[in-house]
């Protein structure tokens, strides 16, 4: 009986070797894959961004097509996605852990859009928004000129028109959007979810539940304050039936003050001189701009990463004012980040959450939020600066109450896409924004993150929520973020240099001591 004991723990320990050998050498095949396809991910990277700054400031890209077609090839690789999907690995080094979830990641978010009906639908929608918008600036206004009338204008009629001139493109798309919106729906059921926004946020690890209980908390919170706004606005204005094109009027005075401070050929200076005085030289750093005028430009601006830490770019078609300089700035935000990613894997510098990306640029946008920011660099009188703080957080407020509605309709349109969608958003606009409803207008549609990038809006509220969190650490313990010098070292140190390292999460539990909460967004707003 002794004897049979040994043997069997010999065959035992004998098969465990066995089965340990094969797990490592199954690793060590599954690693060289995954070098092959770093490699293959980096070049097309760096090539289908190359195409898209020639489409953003050309309007041509004669090659993009075939880079994205190569990307969705390369993602198409049987057999990696069943390796990827073998929940069992677990490896030695953290860093190789990190990359195979990466890869994982980019394998699951894939799957999101990957129905040639759903491309083909989402392309048509994309090329119908862009060539509308061009025809019409060039009949009418660009989309500097609605904001500036919607904004400005004090004749009530041109704001309705500007308001309905920027939302126009709405009537053309919001047909075929609804249809996108019930075959990304179908395209989640067959992958095993109840809809779209259940199976997004599975593939970006974030918890549904709690978005939800997030929105409504804020919705909750916010709504006293935002009907004294109302109030106060309606006084203001002289008119109980305040509509929405009246809302942003209410602000022109101030506005118009601030907005004097902050003309096109100083933006980029007075960004250059606050990031000088804290350290980041933007004249040393491979960050290029193209910031001539152009009808054809469809941005105010935007930030391209061609190369993490090498060649990094900023396109922008400006105009006069403060909202100008933040949209410049949050965008320089993104290539400051990209310029400081230190990693010894290309994967590290490519692949970094949306969440995260856009926290860091709020974070940089955010010194304009600062006193010293206003007077310092664009020489703001003192007594302007309290009165815009003054109106900045009553805009706030009214920004946030126009991001839940977004967000919100967003959930529901996906929680049931067969309704009417107009109608949807017009109810939610009653209940969250209290101004009269349009069922003519069709302002969701004409948003084209639905169309082009849907469930990523909420990547703005977490970067806002990542942006309190932050600046209340370093004011505890450093200062304010403008003029000092412990801020590049805390960015950089902290943040920047990782990439995508690290769960966005984790980076920010390291910068700030604290789990991601929106007490500070809360306590930022004044709530």
């Amino acid at each position: 009986m002794k004897f049979n004991r040994i043997i069997i723990i010999i065959l035992i320990l004998t098969i465990s070797v066995l089965i340990n050998t094969s797990s490592a050498d199954e690793k060590t095949v599954l690693l060289d894959k995954l070098d092959v396809f770093e490699n293959k991910l980096e070049w097309l990277y760096y090539r289908l961004s190359l195409e898209q700054w020639d489409y953003y400031t050309t309007g041509q890209a004669d090659s993009m097509v075939f880079y994205e077609e190569l990307y969705q090839y390369l993602l198409s690789d049987s057999e990696l996605k069943k390796d990827l999907t073998r929940a069992h690995y677990r490896f030695d080094s953290d860093s190789d852990q990190r990359r195979f979830n990466l890869i994982k990641y980019l394998f699951k978010q894939q799957t999101l859009e990957n129905s040639p009906a759903i491309n083909k639908l989402r392309d048509s929608l994309s090329n119908i928004d862009i060539h509308f918008r061009a025809e019409f600036e060039n009949e009418q206004h660009s989309a500097g000129d609605l904001y500036r009338i919607y904004r400005s204008d004090a004749n009530p009629v041109r704001r309705e028109a500007a308001y309905r001139g920027w939302c126009a493109v709405g009537t053309e798309l919001h047909n075929g959007l609804s249809r996108l919106f019930r075959m990304r729906n179908s395209e989640a059921k067959r992958n095993g979810y109840n809809n779209y926004m259940s199976l997004a946020f599975s593939k970006m690890n974030l918890d549904l539940e709690e978005y939800k209980s997030l929105l409504n908390n804020l919705k909750s919170i916010s709504e006293t304050q935002y009907l004294s706004i109302l109030r106060e606005a309606q006084l203001n204005y002289g008119r109980d039936n305040l509509e929405i094109w009246d809302l942003a009027y209410t602000y022109n005075n101030i506005n118009s003050q601030v907005d004097s401070y902050f003309p096109v050929d100083s933006q980029l200076l007075f960004i250059k001189r606050s990031f000088k005085d804290i350290g980041f030289n933007l004249d040393d750093l491979p960050i290029y701009y193209d910031l001539e005028a152009r009808a054809d430009k469809s941005q105010l601006a935007y930030g391209f990463t061609i190369k993490a830490a090498e060649d990094m770019r900023v396109l922008a078609n400006l105009h006069d004012g403060i909202h100008s300089t933040r949209v410049l700035l949050h965008e320089i935000g993104h290539t400051l980040h990209s310029a400081f990613i230190k990693q010894d894997r290309a994967l590290f510098a490519n692949v970094i959450d949306g969440v995260w990306q856009e926290g860091m640029a709020q974070i940089i946008a955010s010194m304009m939020d600062e006193k010293e920011w206003l007077v310092n660099y664009a020489h703001l009188p003192e007594q302007l600066i309290d009165k815009y703080f003054k109106a900045k957080k009553e805009k706030d407020i009214i920004y946030l109450r126009t991001t839940l509605l977004r967000l919100i309709f967003e959930l529901e349109a996906y929680k049931n896409p067969n309704r009417d969608l107009n109608d949807l958003y017009w109810k939610l606009f009653e209940e969250i924004m209290f101004l009269p409803r349009h069922d003519d207008i069709y302002p969701w549609a004409a948003l084209i993150y639905y169309t082009t990038h849907p469930v990523y809006l909420q990547n703005y509220l977490y970067a806002d929520m990542i942006t309190a969190q932050t600046r209340k650490f370093m004011r505890d313990n450093y200062g304010n973020l403008t003029g000092n010098s412990n801020t590049k070292p805390f960015l950089v140190q902290n943040f920047f240099r990782f990439g995508g390292r690290y769960e966005w999460r984790e980076l920010l539990k390291r910068g700030t001591d604290s789990e991601l909460s929106s007490d500070y967004l809360i306590k930022h707003l004044g709530l």
